[in-house]
């Protein structure tokens, strides 16, 4: 219940902000106002107004509020890269452009070290952000034998860390690539940019206690979508 009312408000302002209807500058309800308006815990209002400045639709100002944003979303790369970060999933919409099982060797990843005739579960997803532009492009590769129930899943809310820690998938070690590319013709024409435009891969591979990979996914940011930047404490001893 919390996770659903968790995401109705989330929902709810993110339509707002899409519809004008909160301009860049407007203040968001406060956590307490939250509270009140929809009976939900201050951790509940917390977590949505984070969220929100997350995805760089706010900014929160500490004493001040939190207020709608007008500047290219700022991405921290520790977090981007962080397990933690993905299962939480991100604002926005999916696009199912294409979910099924066929044999590793035809994936449009391949796992690490699994026979080209072993089953795997194939997902791509067109992500779009709250303004309905695209975002990004995500590639699961999934091994079927690990996780055999994912095509019954809702796939447009699917989120394959938050999928294997319910069903007790033993993940013990998530390791993730950060490599520049540019994007060929498919995938600038469904990022509606242009081919050969440098842009971000992250590559996310989730491991069990033998070494197996269980899961490759990729994500091709829009050149662009957003800012990225590591920041780390300084001390001047």
């Amino acid at each position: 219940m919390t996770e659903l009312l968790h995401r109705r408000i989330r929902r709810e302002i993110e339509a707002k902000i899409h519809a004008g209807e909160l301009v860049p500058g407007s203040r968001l309800p406060t956590e307490n106002e939250l509270c009140g308006q929809y009976g939900v815990s201050r951790a509940t209002a917390q977590r949505v107004l984070n969220d929100l400045a997350a995805a760089g639709l706010a900014v929160r100002h500490r004493r001040h509020g939190t207020f709608v944003a007008d500047v290219t979303p700022q991405i921290n790369l520790l977090a981007f890269a962080a397990p933690e970060a993905a299962a939480k999933g991100a604002p926005g919409r999916h696009e199912i452009l294409s979910a099924h099982t066929i044999p590793s060797g035809d994936a449009v990843v391949p796992l690490p070290d699994t026979p080209a005739d072993t089953a795997v579960i194939e997902l791509v997803r067109r992500k779009f952000d709250v303004r309905d532009r695209p975002r990004s492009i995500e590639r699961h590769v999934i091994l079927f034998s690990a996780a055999p129930g994912v095509l019954q899943e809702n796939l447009e809310h699917f989120v394959s860390m938050r999928y294997f820690r319910a069903r007790g998938v033993p993940i013990d070690s998530v390791r993730v690539y950060l490599d520049p590319v540019c994007l060929d013709e498919t995938t600038a024409r469904l990022l509606d940019s242009e081919p050969g435009t440098p842009a971000l891969k992250r590559r996310r591979e989730s491991r069990t206690e033998d070494g197996t990979v269980v899961e490759i996914v990729e994500t091709i940011v829009r050149p662009g979508s957003a800012q990225f930047f590591v920041e780390v404490p300084f001390s001047a001893r």
